[in-house]
């Protein structure tokens, strides 16, 4: 008996009697290939201008089809397909037995932005959703969900909320459990474009010049010449309109002494790779103040010297013009020893490449040691506590070592970056369910020097 998970749950075991909680002897990586799209369609109520294509996609179980993606003015829609293509098996009777129990766990979620904007589950139609209930007879957790049969073909869709405008290439995750099927899917795509946004001001109109008036009478043409009238100036074009600003501001304070805090606050559109400004919190009261365009969503950045950065949205998609947003940050002060977890780190299944959904959270750590020049770290790498010990210390290796190349590449010297793989042999959680074990599966920084 087997195990798999998914955002959409997927989980192995003999007929409906699941039990919750076992692992599997061997699981697939999950591989770089496309799959086929195929399946029935949703019902046609797609946003305009918004995407309904066919799917995109890399599905780390190759049992999983994109059929398509969709942006409704309220949802992002994923139509999928899974096949169940485990070996049949009999009872004593000869009968065909079900395979594979399937639900759908609402913990799922989209990430896009490279990590900073997290998307979550709404809804789902054609699945169930993940239900456990205790089975009388031996005592442990059962998954009720829907039971299915070598050869079966299950379509359904999974309800999101809506991705920002611009965003167009978001991952769907379920889990980060390296023994355990997690049927998360890579590098989805929907078209989405952006409105327009402008930033600045548009200048002050230049006075047009005062045309004279025709003068009825002219004055003789020089020799050779034939008489005319004057030509009318044209008229400028009008200006282009000023967009309508949402004021942003708040106090930057110290998380333990609730001081004011001098810090920098670079902030940028959801979709956008680059800052577009940043402005500076008052050293004498910590307050900051920016004037942002409405209608949009941004994502932000608070640094400062001595201090951890800190990462938020401000979403201003449904704000008015002309309304006044407070937005308070709180920064940790650093000192030497303190252990940092990095909340949200995603690699492959059971690799170590690093995945973009990771970059916004490393990004922190980078604001934070161009703010720290001294700032010296070791990048600690942990698995949980199930699998081959030694395979488990090796992948921790990796990937603390992978996390150390983005440093790297993002400008930090890598004398500054130690790296070390304990594996297994810390965790935080040695009992429990997978859930509750998944903070064992970590990688965190420790601080050298400042």
């Amino acid at each position: 008996m087997r195990q798999r998970y998914l955002i959409f749950l997927f989980l192995a075991g003999l007929s409906s009697s699941c039990t919750f909680g076992t692992y599997p002897s061997g699981y697939p990586s999950g591989g770089g290939q496309q799959y086929p799209s195929g399946g029935q369609q949703a019902p046609d109520d797609t946003y305009p201008n918004a995407g309904n294509q066919r799917g995109t996609g890399r599905p780390a179980d190759p049992g999983v089809t994109v059929n398509s993606i969709r942006l409704t003015q309220d949802y992002t829609i994923l139509n999928l397909t899974f096949t169940d293509k485990s070996q049949p098996r009999y009872n004593q009777n000869r009968q065909l037995m079900s395979t594979e129990t399937i639900a759908f766990d609402p913990t799922g979620y989209l990430i896009a932005a490279n990590g900073a904007r997290r998307f979550t589950f709404v809804k789902a139609e054609g699945i169930p959703t993940k239900r456990e209930q205790i089975d009388p007879a031996t005592g442990k957790k059962i998954l009720i969900g829907r039971n299915t049969f070598p050869g079966d073909q299950v379509t359904f869709s999974l309800y999101f909320e809506r991705l920002d405008k611009g965003l167009e290439n978001f991952d769907l995750f379920e889990c980060q459990n390296d023994h355990l099927i997690c049927w998360n899917i890579y590098n989805l795509r929907v078209d989405n474009p952006a409105d327009e946004v402008v930033y600045t001001p548009a200048p002050a109109p230049t006075p047009v010049p005062k045309v004279p008036k025709k003068s009825t009478t002219l004055p003789p043409a020089p020799s050779g010449e034939s008489g005319g009238e004057m030509e009318t100036p044209k008229p400028k074009p009008a200006p282009a309109p000023v967009p309508t600003l949402v004021a942003v501001s708040g106090v930057v304070s110290d998380a333990k002494t609730k001081r004011p805090v001098t810090a920098t606050i670079d902030y940028q559109l959801s979709a956008s790779k680059k800052a577009i400004d940043s402005v500076q919190s008052f050293a004498s009261t910590g307050a900051y103040r920016m004037s942002l365009v409405k209608g949009q969503v941004y994502t932000y950045i608070a640094s400062a010297r001595g201090y951890q950065s800190s990462s938020g949205v401000l979403d201003l998609s449904k704000v008015a013009g002309g309304q006044k947003l407070t937005r308070d940050i709180t920064l940790t002060p650093l000192a030497v020893g303190d252990k940092v977890t990095l909340k949200n780190i995603y690699f492959e299944m059971s690799k170590s490449d690093l995945l973009s959904a990771s970059f916004a959270e490393l990004n922190k750590l980078v604001a934070m040691m161009q703010d720290n020049p001294n700032m010296s770290i070791r990048l600690e790498g942990h698995t949980d506590i199930i699998g081959d010990h030694d395979k488990n210390l090796q992948l921790s290796r990796d990937r603390v070592i992978a996390c150390q190349r983005y440093l790297v590449q993002q400008g930090i010297d890598i004398d500054r970056i130690q790296t070390i793989g304990y594996g297994d042999t810390r965790p935080i959680l040695t009992k429990g369910t997978d859930e509750e074990r998944k903070v064992n599966r970590r990688v965190e920084f420790v601080i050298l020097t400042i």
